[in-house]
């Protein structure tokens, strides 16, 4: 049986502490962060750099069975909606810096983290169709595994051009071009719930709220016609990890993520895809990684006894 995915994401100068995922029990890791600035053009973050100048951090999570991306985005203070309408303006161009990036380092594909949540003088559906598209065909067959980390709400459904209404359209729009979507289940109190419980309804969707599968949920996204097999549930892998208070942020413990949302998503559906932690230092700046929350989620999800 192939293993579900355990999707870690790593933002560290410390490319020592990055390397130590070659021997834990995630399966694909992502590289922070490619920005990009008003003229449209990307760069590497100091991180995601100081990772590119190690010669054998690549190979050696490569060696070891690892899938390895770089993402592009981030949060708004470091990639601006300025940022993202220059990308937007020319998605060709885009994808051309970004499949660079991915033959100069030998990786095996490419992450979108757009959280542009206020956009305006684009259209951003259509440019992360766009954008997805361009990257699979640019892209050689071995390194062309396109990825996605919408926030929970961009999934909600609301009126066109919303930005809850984005992920619908895209999912629709891009196909088979997107391989994954890493979906972020914190830091949007509203649309996650503040205890397991509630998150069981708005997180998982194995129960109703109100009366109803919660639209954002991972159940509830399958019916807008996303195959369960590309949807990853992600969460904080420490309470460091986000911000403001537990409740508000969306932290659970290992065992409320394992008790309240794996195990009722796999009874209900097998072929769910797994999940993905943010972020692979315990905290930014730390020197200790986050292994024994992938272990644990690599037994819920029956990757390992």
């Amino acid at each position: 049986m192939t293993n579900k995915e355990i999707v870690g994401y790593a933002l560290s100068t410390d490319t020592q502490l990055v390397s130590q995922m070659a021997q834990s029990d995630y399966t694909t890791v992502i590289l922070c962060f490619v920005l990009g600035d008003d003229n449209g053009t990307l760069s590497p973050s100091t991180e995601l750099q100081a990772m590119f100048d190690d010669p054998s951090l690549i190979t050696n999570l490569k060696n070891a069975g690892k899938r390895v991306l770089i993402s592009l985005g981030g949060d708004q203070e470091h990639f601006p909606t300025t940022a993202w309408a220059a990308l937007a303006s020319n998605p060709d161009s885009t994808a051309q810096q970004l499949s660079q990036m991915v033959s100069d380092h030998k990786l095996d594909g490419v992450d979108i983290d757009w959280e542009d949540t206020n956009f305006t003088g684009y259209d951003a559906s259509q440019f992360l169709i766009d954008l997805s598209k361009a990257l699979k065909s640019k892209l050689p067959s071995d390194q062309n595994f396109v990825t996605h980390a919408p926030q929970a709400p961009y999934f909600y459904g609301g009126a066109p051009g919303t930005f809850t209404q984005v992920y619908v359209d895209v999912a629709k729009g891009a196909g088979d071009d997107v391989d994954l979507y890493n979906i972020q289940y914190y830091n949007n109190a509203w649309y996650v719930g503040a205890t397991a419980e509630e998150e069981t309804g708005k997180v998982a969707g194995t129960v109703p709220v109100d009366g109803q599968t919660f639209p954002s949920s991972i159940i509830g996204i399958t019916s807008t016609g996303v195959p369960i097999s590309k949807l990853i549930l992600g969460k904080p892998t420490t309470s460091t990890n986000v911000v403001g208070a537990p409740a508000d942020n969306g932290y659970l413990s290992e065992d409320d993520i394992v008790n309240s949302l794996i195990k009722p998503l796999l009874a209900k559906e097998p072929d769910f895809a797994g999940v993905m932690g943010w972020q692979y230092p315990t905290q930014y700046g730390s020197d200790t990684g986050t292994d024994g929350w992938a272990a644990a989620m690599a037994t819920a999800l029956g990757n390992k006894s």
